[in-house]
């Protein structure tokens, strides 16, 4: 089974990953992988934000600063489809190789897309689960994690509304109780999963 797990900035996408893991899934976190494209410099990458950004976004030790580049796509949003054209391409290439390399060894994967639906990668996928969590608890757990307002209205317009991705989702979870509380919905939708005939 490969199962894409999307959700809205903040809903809990991570607990939900975490939780696939302990039962010995692969799990993928899509945002490390794209992490990972600004720590190796890479080079199409690199290119990209000096040709777009200049020089000054890089520090003494030639890595991208993201914070300076934050602070640059929050008054210009739209430049960031320059460099999601760069990695959008090499992301989909991790992401259809570690698929592979699971239906290869016959083991369920779980991959975390915070975009899944946005830059359309449901089709990668046998499954698609949705966390969802009400937007004012949503907002409230974020700006308890340093978040500022600004920061957390500028994601969410550059995402799908979180009901429209619940709605077009194979499963769901409500993630506004506990954590023990979002792992019991996840044991039953995981059963099912791991019993499915779509398995590799």
């Amino acid at each position: 089974m490969i199962l894409g797990i999307t959700g809205g900035f903040g809903s809990g996408k991570s607990s939900v990953l975490r939780f696939f893991a302990s039962r010995s899934w692969f799990v993928m976190d899509a945002d490390s992988v794209c992490r990972s494209f600004y720590e190796n410099k890479e080079p199409e990458l690199m290119d990209c934000l000096r040709d777009n950004f200049g020089s000054g976004i890089f520090d003494a030790n030639g890595f991208a600063d993201r914070r300076k580049l934050g602070e640059i796509l929050f008054r210009v949003p739209e430049k960031m489809d320059l460099i999601t054209r760069v990695i959008y391409p090499m992301l989909t290439e991790k992401i259809h190789q570690a698929i592979n390399e699971c239906r290869e060894k016959k083991q369920n994967g779980a991959f975390e897309l915070p975009l899944l639906y946005e830059a359309g990668f449901e089709n990668c996928f046998d499954k698609v689960l949705a966390v969802w969590i009400p937007a004012d608890l949503r907002k409230k757990r974020l700006l308890g994690r340093n978040f500022s307002p600004d920061e957390v209205d500028r994601r969410d317009r550059m995402q799908m509304p979180p009901d429209e991705k619940l709605e077009r989702a194979d499963f769901g979870v409500i993630n506004s109780g506990t954590t023990d509380e979002l792992f019991a919905q996840l044991t039953t939708i995981a059963e099912k999963l791991e019993n499915s005939n779509l398995h590799i």
